[in-house]
């Protein structure tokens, strides 16, 4: 390389050795949160073993069915895979960033043959001439005061915010998922109690219109008992409505047809999985660790702080230095040789002097989103204890919801047991046989759906805790998965 690069590198050395990063350094804000959830925590296991269980949360419902369909939406849901091409993207715009670290280097060569007038030569002139031209130019900026460095780490900490983006597409993911396939179970228990309830009701209807054949009951009982079965049947339709949704919208989490699982899920009925009754603990300082939207909001910060740094430099001179080598001859076999070399050095300082108070406005504008920035991770941060201490309080009412509701279901069991054998006998009322049927109907109905709602909220209390990212990241379509980078 000749000496005038050389020089160059040692030049752009001493200067970039000599350089100084202008802006706020970044620190991690500091929480203030609470060392114990405030809500009854009786619904939590102390034991060993939480961390590992928060992260395969869904295995703890002992459903090889949801677990098969958790994998699959894994390696098919578009959101992740959108996420990762956003992973992908963020991490070129880094990439971009530390291009700035180096110089740019252009190559050109150009060859012209140039006829003259010969009415304007001379005769010992030639009128025909030919030039060979080829050579570099670079150009490199000095990252005197950081400007490239704070640009960097800005970039840096938005792709490290990206992919926590995508680590919450993957919790919420298994979220909805775990809802919908504990909707479809459930709607099929209820289909499944609906049809017992159908088989009472015809009986009873069946011991109407043998005592009225007999003349010892009347039509009235006939049509109560009728209504009564008619009422249930009613309700199969849009039990199996929700079947069939919930089918399609898990089919389409798994990045499938709607339809795909139809006969898969739909056509075999399973009964509802059931959540183990206490669940792993968490301290609240572990859930700002594992919360990806916490771990975003705070990349997001840290960004923004750089920003500031970015337009602080944007004060300062700009140092460029653009060195040039080449040759030119006018035949192409002297064309790169001693005699033909031509090489130029050049420098240039560019400092802002009056730009109306832009350069000022930028600093404040950085100042005003990393503040903006830091609220939202406050904010963002209570709203996870928030939903943390709803799931407790949502979890321990429901425990006891359930236990008053397998009283009241076994209550009304013995109820109908008691007036069908009056009624049998002549001496109740069947008007209390309809009654009965009608409560113990609707008694298991409320049950059933108050062991969805414990399903339901045991998802929710794992996805407030940031449960399930930490062991199923996936290697996309691209080889890399979404953390690979960091």
């Amino acid at each position: 390389m000749p000496r005038i690069f050389a020089s160059l590198s040692i030049v752009a050395s001493v200067m970039a050795l000599s350089a100084c990063t202008v802006g706020p350094d970044y620190a991690p804000p500091s929480v203030t949160g609470p060392t114990a959830w405030s809500e009854d925590a009786s619904p939590l296991d102390l034991g060993p073993g939480s961390a590992d269980r928060l992260a395969h949360w869904w295995t703890s419902f002992n459903d090889a069915e949801l677990d098969r369909l958790v994998a699959q939406a894994i390696t098919g849901n578009h959101d992740v895979k959108i996420a990762a091409q956003r992973v992908l993207a963020a991490r070129a715009d880094s990439r971009i960033a530390a291009a700035g670290f180096y110089p740019s280097l252009s190559t050109a060569a150009s060859a012209q043959r140039v006829q003259q007038s010969k009415d304007l030569t001379q005769p010992q002139i030639r009128s025909l001439s030919n030039s060979f031209q080829a050579g570099f130019d670079a150009s490199w900026e000095i990252d005197l005061f950081g400007k490239t460095r704070r640009s960097v780490e800005a970039a840096d900490a938005t792709l490290a915010a990206v992919i926590e983006d995508g680590r919450g597409v993957l919790v919420s993911l298994l979220g909805e998922l775990g809802n919908d396939y504990s909707q479809l179970r459930s709607a099929q228990e209820r289909i499944a109690i609906a049809k017992r309830n159908i088989a009472a009701d015809q009986d009873a209807l069946d011991l109407a219109q043998q005592k009225f054949g007999n003349g010892l009951g009347s039509e009235l009982d006939v049509a109560q008992a009728r209504a009564e079965l008619e009422t249930v049947r009613a309700s199969l339709p849009q039990f199996e409505t929700l079947v069939a949704q919930n089918a399609h919208a898990i089919a389409v989490l798994l990045g499938r047809e709607p339809g795909a699982l139809g006969q898969e899920l739909a056509g075999s009925p399973a009964p509802l999985p059931l959540a183990p009754p206490r669940l792993p603990a968490t301290l609240p300082s572990e859930v700002l660790r594992n919360r990806p939207d916490i771990r975003a909001a705070e990349r997001v910060l840290a960004s923004a702080n750089a920003q500031i740094g970015v337009a602080v430099a944007q004060l300062f001179p700009s140092v460029t230095l653009s060195p040039s080598m080449g040759w030119e001859a006018g035949t192409v076999n002297k064309l790169l040789t001693s005699q033909g070399l031509i090489w130029g050095l050049a420098g240039s300082v560019n400092a802002p002097l009056f730009q109306g108070g832009a350069l000022d406005a930028n600093i404040d504008k950085a100042k005003a989103i990393a503040e903006e920035d830091r609220l939202t991770y406050q904010k963002t941060v209570l709203a996870a204890f928030q939903n943390v201490e709803d799931a407790l309080v949502a979890l321990k009412n429901e425990q006891r919801r359930q236990a008053t509701l397998q009283l009241v279901v076994e209550a009304n069991r013995v109820a109908l047991q008691r007036s069908t054998e009056l009624y049998r006998n002549g001496i109740g009322s069947f008007i209390n046989v309809v009654n009965s049927e009608r409560n113990l109907n609707n008694a298991e109905d409320s049950l059933a759906q108050s062991a969805l709602v414990w399903v339901q909220q045991s998802i929710a209390f794992y996805k407030a805790l940031g449960g399930g990212w930490q062991s199923i990241e996936p290697a996309q379509t691209t080889g890399e998965s979404l953390s690979s980078g960091i």
